[in-house]
């Protein structure tokens, strides 16, 4: 299961031999077809509340990734090379900066040299740079991407790398303005999702805020909105009041973020969450178990998926310093968006949105670690009792309540989330507790 690396592992138990078989005899042509199911969006909330539905009610996992500068760092045929390689590994998700103050070779210009105001900001739109801006999300829309368009984006500590500074010196009038054009022009395109603000405390100029988001609003209610607000907070965190936000989400550098995760799960009333950021792939010294940690504690939380970043790919090269390249291509194929695809793989081929977490331990009964350290094993069953996930940050041995599988006997099985390759365990009756010692060698 585990070398000396400490690789992170997932045990799953999947119940009755005969659906196991069959998902099984089929599970490598489910990874190959899960991109080829279309998906009709706007997406909409689920019945629920716990996840996002398309416009046929069918489960919406989101693999997301952070390419902020897309629109304007790549030109056309780079974005549909980025584009095409994203779908063909799993990610259905974008997040992009509609407008980039700070990450690209000439802020704010795109790659043709297009500015998105030809004078005044946020009252005068360029045709030219939202016609290429149009024409990326249409090429996402053949790919089946949703791109979660942010329009508004702040700025670290409303600091120079985003708006912020600008909206505080803009009138009420012209926000609400710029709002009702995007509203506007945007409102058509199915596969897009609203996220307002960005990387701050929104608090010294919420009142813009609210007069872009009525502006949207008085052109399109048909999309989903999210915020984007600082470091160590959710989605709510000063908007919980607000009735156009509907879709929660996790911003933590927290090496335990399974615990943030819960509180968003516990949320009242109940809103879907997501992990909208945390540590990316070549910055911070980020490990690749921690990267998994972060997916794999999220969905086993009661999130319905994950962003993922990479540097250089979020900024597509535009600034090496960060983390000591700009080729963003050479980043394509990294061990990180490998694992993503392994992840998107492993829950689109089960019922993820039936995963209800085992927070009190009643399933895995010893084994789970510490609450509050990073060996900390998250666990879910099914609600039907038929499919148990578990995920372990460290090499150990654990116990599972068979009481609580549905059926008469179970199948076990390894899974290595680094490799997405599975080792066989057993076939056991359901009933009393069993120990699982990890595999000797993968």
């Amino acid at each position: 299961m585990l070398s000396n690396r400490s690789l992170s592992t997932i045990m799953s138990i999947k119940i009755v031999f005969f659906e196991l078989i069959v998902k099984l005899s089929a599970f490598f042509w489910v990874f190959t077809a899960v991109n080829a199911q279309t998906m009709v969006y706007p997406l909409k909330i689920s019945n629920n509340n716990r996840y996002l539905v398309d416009q046929n009610n069918r489960p919406f996992f989101l693999s997301g990734e952070g390419a902020f500068s897309l629109f304007v760092q790549l030109s056309k045929e780079d974005a549909e090379f980025y584009l095409q390689d994203r779908m063909e590994k799993g990610f259905n998700l974008l997040i992009v900066s509609l407008i980039e103050h700070q990450f690209c070779n000439n802020p704010p210009s795109n790659y043709y040299g297009d500015v998105p105001f030809n004078g005044e900001i946020f009252t005068t739109p360029n045709e030219n740079y939202f016609a290429h801006v149009d024409y990326v999300i249409n090429e996402a829309a053949k790919r089946g991407i949703v791109i979660m368009l942010g329009p508004l984006v702040l700025g670290y500590e409303c600091g120079n790398e985003g708006w912020c500074q600008e909206v505080k010196a803009a009138s009420l009038n012209d926000i609400r303005t710029w709002g009702q054009y995007v509203g506007n022009r945007y409102k058509d395109f199915d596969n897009i999702t609203w996220a307002i603000g960005g990387d701050t405390d929104a608090t010294p100029v919420r009142n813009k805020v609210l007069a872009f988001v009525n502006g949207i609003l008085d052109y399109d209610t048909r999309h989903l909105f999210t915020v984007g607000n600082q470091p160590e907070s959710f989605a709510i965190t000063t908007w919980e009041s607000e009735f156009w936000l509907n879709v929660n989400n996790v911003y933590s550098y927290s090496s335990t973020l399974y615990s943030l995760c819960s509180i968003a799960y516990n949320q009242s009333p109940v809103m879907p969450f997501f992990l909208l950021e945390s540590a990316y792939e070549n910055e911070y010294n980020t490990s690749q178990q921690r990267l998994r940690s972060q997916a794999y504690w999220t969905a086993l939380s009661g999130g319905m998926g994950y962003v993922f970043g990479n540097c250089p790919i979020w900024h597509f090269g535009s600034i090496s310093s960060w983390c000591g390249t700009n080729n963003w291509k050479g980043q394509m194929d990294s061990q990180g968006s490998i694992s993503m695809m392994y992840f998107h793989k492993l829950f689109t081929s089960r019922d993820w949105y039936e995963l209800v977490p085992d927070f009190n331990h009643t399933v895995m009964t010893s084994g789970y670690g510490s609450w509050g350290n990073t060996n900390y094993a998250t666990a879910a069953l099914s609600k039907d009792g038929y499919t148990m996930l578990a995920y372990l940050p460290s090499k150990r041995q654990v116990t599972i309540d068979m009481s609580n599988i549905s059926g008469i006997k179970a199948i076990c099985n390894w899974y290595n989330p680094s490799s997405g390759s599975f080792i066989g365990i057993g076939e056991f009756e359901t009933s009393g507790n069993r120990n699982f010692p990890p595999p000797l060698k993968w």
